[in-house]
Order: structure tokens, then C-alpha cells, then sequence
């Protein structure tokens, strides 16, 4: 009996075609990018955070930091703000957050890093009255002292109006600062600010994978697989998939699905990548995978305790 089944690839944002994914802006944080998709929908998303490894030394306590910011230490004063931040060794407080980081801001070791955390407690209303003029201000001087993340958030605010006009030209020129500072956020978010598959879309694209970004990379094969250049498209999905991005794992198993472009259709090789997108919480990829696995092309009947361990936890 001859089995037949399609799966819908789908065209890269932004585009008329049906797009599974809607690209989303990411916003770095302390404690991870805030992918706000076009909808205005938040969803958190985990990520090794920069910040914390570049605010001062560790295995210092809590008593010697004092002690160094009470003496007008700069990295003292910015780590103990961190820690209060995300409650790393101590009891998560805002308000001593904000303390530690203002003296941090204008001090000057570690004072763009600092003015940048401030401004996400003034724009999330952690342990503050919410200010986005306020974020605004010291998200812009820790951009002018080269802090990228600073600028990528500065640009946020710009694409939403936080506490400014909307204005997509004064975002992309702060997302440009900070993609040119090594944040892929900016890079990703110039991205998606571009024409429709140009070559500045690509180009930032490339530039966010490049800094080992796996929306960047997956964002990349997009543009590869709308231009019908596949084989490139497998290699930016794969190198998603590598890193770790269940997006791009997904995407890597759709292409073995359809067999296009003069890539060998092959199924095992499908179901071994939406396996892995199901186990990176890609749940349209725990969908993939079981539509193959009922099928059971190869007549191989596939343990239901896999597929119970691929889904994503609740």
C-alpha cells in the first residue's frame, strides 16, 4: 500500500504565505531573552545570560561586596545589583537591585552594564514604578558607553514606543550599534526590520548566526529555502540545530520530509531531527515527529515511552 502524506514548508517572515513561526524581537535581559512576537504576545525564552559574566569576579561574598561598593568600588556595587537582580546566592530583592545599580551606573568600571539592568527594572516595573522614560535614559547611556545589549533595548523601546514616539528608523539605528557591538539580537531584529528576503535581511541574518544565534541561523535558511537554494537552507537549519534550537531542528527535518531541491528525501533522518525539536520544547516538531511515527513508514513500531520522554515538560 502506497502511503501518502504532505508537510507545509513555510516562507520567512515577514510574507502573505502561512508562517508557522512569526519571527519574534528579542530582548536581552539578565535572565533571557524576551521574544515579543509581532502580535504583542511575551514569551520568555532562556538563554546563557552575558551579564552576569562580565559584572565583577566570583566566589566573593556578600559581606566583601558590601564592604568593596561601600568603599566606592564600581564592580562591587554592579555584582551586588546583579545578584539582587536574579537572586544568585541571595534573596531575590528589586529595590536593593536598583540601589546598587544606580550608584554602579555613575561610577565607571562596569557602569554601562549597571545603567542597563536599571533600565529594565524602570521598564518592567521591578521594585520600581514603572518608567519607560526612565528605561529610556539609562538603556541610551549605557549604549553611548558601548554596552550593546543597551542599545539592542533601546531600539525596543523605539519599535514600540516605550516612553518615545514609535519610530522603526531610530530602532534600526540603535539595533545596528548593537548588532555591530556583538549582540545577535540586533542583528536578528535589523533582520526582520528589512525588505523581504534582500540582501540586507540576509545580511543580518548571517551576521546574528555568525555570533551563533539559532533564530539568526534558522532566520538565514529561510531566505535560502524561499529562493529555492536548499542545500544552503539545510546548512543554516542544521547549524540552528546545533545549537541547540528546536526551531531549526524542525526546519532540518521538514527538508528530509519533502526530499526537494535535490535533497534526498529521507524519513529516518526527519523523525531523528523533529525528535530532537520535540526535546528543545518545539512543539510543532512533537507533532512532526508522531505523524511520522504513526505512520510507520519502515514498519518499525517505535517504543511509546520515546515519544512520552521527546514531549516537552508541562
Amino acid at each position: 500500500m502506497l502511503l501518502v502524506f504532505t508537510f507545509e514548508l513555510y516562507a520567512p517572515y515577514p510574507s502573505s504565505e502561512r508562517y508557522d513561526t512569526p519571527v519574534p524581537l528579542l530582548v536581552p535581559t539578565p535572565s533571557g531573552y524576551l521574544l515579543r512576537a509581532p502580535s504583542g504576545d511575551e514569551l520568555r525564552r532562556l538563554r546563557i545570560p552575558t551579564v552576569p559574566e562580565v559584572i565583577g569576579p566570583t566566589g566573593v561574598s556578600i559581606g566583601e561586596l558590601e564592604t568593596s561598593c561601600n568603599l566606592n568600588d564600581s564592580i562591587g556595587c554592579a555584582k551586588l545589583g546583579y545578584l539582587y537582580h536574579t537572586g544568585e546566592g541571595v534573596k531575590q530583592d528589586y529595590t536593593k537591585a536598583k540601589v546598587y545599580y544606580t550608584k554602579a551606573c555613575h561610577m565607571s568600571i562596569y557602569s554601562n552594564v549597571a545603567c542597563n539592568n536599571l533600565g529594565e527594572l524602570y521598564e518592567y516595573g521591578d521594585g520600581v514604578k514603572q518608567d519607560y522614560t526612565k528605561a529610556k535614559e539609562y538603556y541610551g547611556k549605557a549604549c553611548d558607553d558601548g554596552y550593546n545589549i543597551g542599545c539592542t533595548n533601546l531600539g525596543i523601546l523605539y519599535i514600540e514606543g516605550k516612553g518615545v514616539k514609535k519610530d522603526s528608523s531610530e530602532a534600526k539605528k540603535y539595533f545596528k550599534r548593537g548588532c555591530y557591538l556583538s549582540d545577535s539580537a540586533g542583528c536578528i531584529n535589523l533582520s526582520i526590520l528589512s525588505s523581504e528576503n534582500s540582501s540586507e535581511a540576509e545580511k543580518y541574518s548571517r551576521m546574528g548566526c555568525e555570533l551563533n544565534s539559532g533564530p539568526a541561523c534558522w532566520q538565514l535558511g529561510d531566505i535560502y529555502r524561499t529562493k529555492q537554494n536548499y542545500m544552503k537552507a539545510k546548512r543554516y537549519f542544521n547549524r540552528a540545530c546545533e545549537l541547540n534550537d528546536g526551531t531549526g531542528c524542525r526546519k532540518l527535518g521538514e527538508l528530509y520530509t519533502k526530499g526537494i531541491g535535490g535533497l534526498v528525501q529521507d524519513y529516518s533522518e526527519a523523525k531523528k531531527y523533529f525528535m530532537k525539536a520535540c526535546k528543545l520544547n518545539d512543539s510543532v516538531g512533537c507533532e512532526q515527529y508522531k505523524e511520522l511515527e504513526d505512520v510507520d513508514i519502515f514498519g518499525i513500531t517505535i517504543s511509546p515511552d520515546i515519544i512520552k520522554e521527546s514531549a516537552p515538560s508541562e
